[in-house]
C-alpha cells in the first residue's frame, strides 16, 4: 500500500452545457402545452353542459316584444238594421165591377194570395163583400224614429189578431211577436193582448184612471165608421205637393179618444210611415216625405177612433172606439 487515502480525493465540479438546457427547456414546454389543452378542453365541456341544462328544448326562449305604436281609433262603423219584410191585411169592400184579378193588379199581389187568406175556393165575389188583402211591406227599425208605446187591449168577441191589427195601426207578426203566440193560435174573450202602438201621443198614457177597462167600455158609446173625404180613391198626387188627408168629424171626441190614420206602402218605393194620432177631422204629410223624381209611391190609408183608459195601477189600456174605415188608395209621384 502506498499510504494514499483514496477518500480524501478532491472531487471535480461538473459543468451544464447548453444542450442540457435546451432539452429540460423543451421539456418544460412540451409539459405546458398539454396541461393547457387539457384544462381547455374540461372548461368548455363542462360550459356546454351547464348552458344545455338552463336552456331545455321543453322551455319556450322568450322573445323581445315591440313596444306597439299608437294609432288612432277608427270610429265605429254603423250596423247596417236587417230589412224583414211582412204581410200587412188590408181590409177591402168589394165594389161593383171588381173582380179579384182587377184587385189583385190594384194590390199588387196575386189572386192565389187573396184566395189564400179569405178561404176562397174559387174567383166568384159580389159586391159588399169584405176581403183581407195580404200586402207585402219592408219593415226596419231605421225607417221610423217613432217609439212604439205598449197598451194592453181585452179580447173581445169576433176579435181576431187580423181585425185588431188593421184597428190599431200594427201588424200580426208585431202581434204575435209581442205576446209569444203561434202563428193561427185562437183568441178567446177576455184575453189580454200586449199592443206595442208606434205615434200614441205623450197624453195618450196621461188620461184619468178608471176603476176598471170593462167599466168604461160598458158606458162609452161606440162612433160610426170614419167616412173618408180626401184624397179621392185612387188619386194621383205630384211629388212637390203635400199630402192633405180629410174624413168627416164625428164631432168632439173625449179628453181619452183620437183618431187613428194608418198610410201604408203598397209598393217598394213608398216609405213606412207610423200612424197619426189626432184629435183633428184631417192630417197632412209634408212632400219632404214624396218619393225621389221619376218615382211613384203607392199608398192605402185608413182611419179608425181608437180609445185610452188608465187602471188604478196605471196599466194603459186601448180600445175601439169605432171600426176602421174602408180602404182608399193613391199615388205620389
Amino acid at each position: 500500500m502506498c499510504g494514499y487515502d483514496l477518500r480524501n480525493q478532491a472531487q471535480g465540479r461538473r459543468r451544464f452545457s447548453w444542450i442540457d438546457v435546451t432539452l429540460v427547456v423543451a421539456v418544460l414546454a412540451v409539459l405546458v402545452f398539454w396541461w393547457r389543452v387539457g384544462t381547455e378542453s374540461v372548461q368548455e365541456s363542462d360550459g356546454t353542459d351547464v348552458v344545455q341544462a338552463i336552456l331545455p328544448t321543453s322551455v319556450p326562449l322568450m322573445a323581445a316584444t315591440a313596444t306597439p305604436t299608437p294609432t288612432a281609433t277608427p270610429p265605429p262603423t254603423p250596423t247596417p238594421v236587417p230589412i224583414v219584410q211582412e204581410t200587412l191585411l188590408i181590409r177591402h169592400v168589394v165594389e161593383s165591377g171588381e173582380t179579384l184579378l182587377s184587385i189583385a193588379i190594384d194590390y199588387d199581389v196575386t189572386v192565389e194570395e187573396i184566395q189564400r187568406a179569405n178561404n176562397l175556393s174559387s174567383e166568384l165575389i159580389r159586391a159588399g163583400d169584405e176581403l183581407m188583402i195580404p200586402v207585402l211591406r219592408d219593415s226596419a227599425a231605421a225607417q221610423s224614429s217613432a217609439a212604439a208605446t205598449d197598451f194592453e187591449y181585452i179580447v173581445k168577441a169576433g176579435d181576431t189578431l187580423s181585425t185588431i191589427a188593421i184597428t190599431f195601426g200594427t201588424t200580426v207578426e208585431e202581434l204575435l211577436s209581442a205576446n209569444q203566440l203561434a202563428a193561427g193560435e185562437f183568441l178567446q174573450p177576455g184575453d189580454a193582448l200586449r199592443l206595442p202602438l208606434l205615434g200614441a201621443p205623450p197624453e195618450a198614457l196621461a188620461v184619468e184612471p178608471v176603476a176598471t177597462p170593462a167599466e168604461s167600455t160598458q158606458s162609452a158609446a161606440l162612433y160610426a165608421a170614419p167616412r173618408l173625404l180626401t184624397p179621392e180613391e185612387g188619386a194621383a198626387i205630384a211629388r212637390t205637393d203635400p199630402v192633405s188627408f180629410g174624413w168627416e168629424s164625428a164631432g168632439a171626441l173625449a179628453a181619452n179618444e183620437w183618431y187613428v190614420l194608418q198610410v201604408l206602402p203598397r209598393n217598394l218605393t213608398a216609405r213606412q210611415l207610423p200612424p197619426a194620432w189626432t184629435k183633428q177631422a184631417g192630417f197632412r204629410l209634408e212632400s219632404s216625405l214624396a218619393p225621389g223624381e221619376g218615382e211613384a209611391a203607392d199608398y192605402a190609408w185608413l182611419v179608425s177612433i181608437v180609445r185610452v183608459n188608465r187602471s188604478a195601477e196605471g196599466r194603459a189600456f186601448v180600445e175601439a172606439a169605432s171600426p176602421p174605415s174602408v180602404v182608399r188608395t193613391f199615388s205620389w209621384r
